[in-house]
């Protein structure tokens, strides 16, 4: 995964004892750091068309060290993750189809660059020492930065909302209204609409994926907790499908394996259709979660397509002080 390559280029300052078995180190002492020999100069990713809508409804896992994910997960991973996306076997789909996918892999990633090819034939000029790759700018995935910007953006209007108020009723109001209408704030929880990079600017004309296939981007936000038993048996369960544990499948054989993956398959794509319906084509989700019975505990969210992922992931920084005390 690009994910993974990209530190391996990061220079070690520290000094490690050769001799130390657990040292933490990747390089052989007095011998020169990859990173000084070499720069990593673009991460690619080559997106099948042919292959794309069955990947992305795909329930197969794949199982690299201790990594273990569908291949849902996977593809779009390296799509969040590249500078340049091929957009190979364009021949296989019809233009519709292409719109939609490109328009799909601009939503992932915004900042990619999006290359069309066939039979893997490209200009070598688009994807070589195009000095694409800024490890800063991969420190902070693009959704969280949405997120921050939106935060700030309710922030902002809540204040501007409660002067007003105050000056008028001499009351704070409870809800904010937003000047461009793609804040809807019902006072307990905040969608922030169209957050994709580069949206919010006056003279931004909707395009024609947009207006074509109806690709668009949120962000929900609230400061209460979900229900542990209502978010399960209301959204996730009759929506999602989450995969096989890795302990369960090691007991199976290779028959068993299938048997349970095209049950998983057939079950996946009811719910796909059922999903659809009641909210849209949902192709990407990924945040921070809070539920009422884990106060000290993030929850993290993960969705690829018809997989759904829900897993304590570590104390909330407010319960690790030592983190984050004295610190500007």
């Amino acid at each position: 995964e690009p994910s993974q390559i990209a530190p391996l280029f990061d220079l070690c300052d520290d000094e490690h004892d050769p001799d130390d078995p657990d040292a933490d180190h990747e390089h052989i002492e007095g011998k020169p750091q990859l990173g000084e020999v070499a720069r990593l100069d673009t991460c690619i990713t080559v997106v099948d068309s042919a292959e794309f809508y069955n990947n992305l409804a795909s329930m197969k896992t794949y199982e690299q060290g201790e990594t273990v994910g569908t291949i849902a997960e996977l593809m779009m991973e390296q799509v969040e993750f590249s500078n340049v996306v091929v957009v190979n076997k364009g021949d296989l789909v019809n233009k519709s189809q292409k719109a939609d996918i490109i328009g799909k892999v601009k939503l992932l990633n915004p900042n990619a660059k999006v290359v069309e090819s066939v039979q893997s034939r490209v200009n070598v000029m688009e994807i070589l020492n195009t000095r694409m790759f800024k490890a800063e700018d991969n420190k902070v995935e693009f959704w969280m930065k949405a997120s921050k910007d939106a935060a700030e953006l309710v922030e902002a209007d809540a204040l501007e909302c409660c002067i007003t108020s105050v000056a008028k009723d001499g009351k704070k109001c409870c809800k904010s209204k937003s000047k461009d209408g793609k804040l809807i704030n019902s006072g307990l929880s905040q969608v922030q609409l169209d957050v994709a990079a580069g949206t919010n600017t006056k003279d931004r004309k909707i395009t024609r994926h947009e207006a074509r296939f109806g690709i668009t981007s949120f962000i929900y936000q609230a400061r209460r907790p979900f229900h542990p038993g209502r978010l399960p048996d209301l959204f996730l369960e009759p929506y999602f499908s989450e995969v096989v544990e890795e302990d369960e499948e090691d007991k199976m054989s290779e028959e068993e394996k299938l048997v349970v993956l095209q049950k998983l398959q057939e079950d996946a794509a009811a719910k796909q259709v059922k999903r659809t319906k009641a909210m849209g084509q949902l192709l990407r989700s990924k945040g921070f979660l809070w539920i009422a019975t884990s106060h000290d505990i993030i929850g993290g969210w993960q969705q690829a397509g018809n997989v759904m992922s829900v897993q304590a992931e570590s104390p909330w920084m407010c319960e690790t002080r030592e983190m984050w005390e004295d610190t500007p």
